[in-house]
């Protein structure tokens, strides 16, 4: 019988001790069992590590990588440089996945050489519930936002040839790789049902924090933009098409707002006549 593929699957790790049991269990009850869990340890200030330790006790097929803080990009980064398998994901230390997951992904992946990145449809749970709504994959909404979640399966040569997450990114750091991935190596699959749980915590709704969010999202679509601009200005998103749009939109706008009102202005005038 032929051996079956290894999946990596890379968490990093930073004060998660209340919600990484979680993970690791989804992950322990796969269907699809070989897997490697590489946990890398980003220098956590509460008890992750000694929760980490117990939980892997009984299993061979941990590594666990423990670091100064460096943040999720190099902590990826690190955790994808140990892995041995064949196929890659990275998941959250505070998600979890459904049983399914990992073999679906690699069914696709080992039945198709053109997919390079397969996804899933995703729910939150936590302070909120409900589907994880995001568009369908095409290239103009792609490129637009992201549309495809940090935990898509992927082959390991793949995201080591793409030259793996950019550490100058703190956010949007996936949206990134995908576009090397997808405009260099291959397309996209994305499994119709429910395979991620994302757990959804408090919301930060100060204008402090919403504004740090707010710019940070900025720069780094700045960043990222600049980075495969010749890409954006292939498909119609060069700065001179988005300020021309966006006169074009203003312009749009004015006029509808004028016939609104004008509307409505005729229609109390003659409601009061």
């Amino acid at each position: 019988m032929k051996k079956k593929p290894l999946v990596s699957i890379v968490i990093p790790c930073y004060n998660n001790a209340a919600t990484i049991e979680d993970t690791i269990i989804s992950i322990l009850n796969q269907t699809y069992q070989s897997i490697e869990i590489v946990i890398v340890n980003d220098g956590s200030e509460d008890n992750s590590l000694e929760t980490i330790y117990q939980l892997s006790k009984d299993h061979n097929s941990f590594k666990i990588i423990n670091q100064i803080n460096s943040g999720p990009s190099k902590s990826r980064n690190n955790g994808a440089l140990q892995a041995t398998g064949e196929f890659l994901v990275f998941v959250d230390a505070d998600d979890k996945i459904h049983p399914n997951y990992i073999e679906e992904a690699v069914d696709k992946l080992t039945s198709d050489s053109t997919i390079e990145l397969v996804y899933a449809g995703a729910e939150f749970f936590g302070s909120k519930t409900g589907i994880w709504s995001l568009p369908d994959f095409s290239t103009e909404n792609f490129l637009e936002n992201n549309c495809i979640p940090i935990f898509a399966v992927m082959r390991l040569e793949t995201f080591k040839k793409a030259g793996m997450f950019d550490t100058h990114l703190h956010y949007l750091e996936d949206w990134e790789l995908w576009i090397r991935i997808i405009f260099n190596f291959g397309g996209t699959y994305k499994i119709p049902q429910t395979r991620y749980y994302y757990r959804k915590r408090e919301e930060k709704n100060s204008l402090t924090d919403l504004n740090k969010i707010d710019n940070v999202q900025d720069s780094s679509r700045l960043y990222v933009y600049n980075k495969h601009y010749e890409l954006f200005k292939q498909n119609k998103y060069d700065i001179t098409t988005l300020l021309t749009e966006k006169r074009a939109n203003a312009k749009y706008k004015q006029k509808y707002y004028n016939v609104w009102y004008r509307k409505l202005f005729y229609f109390l005038k003659k409601k009061n006549s």
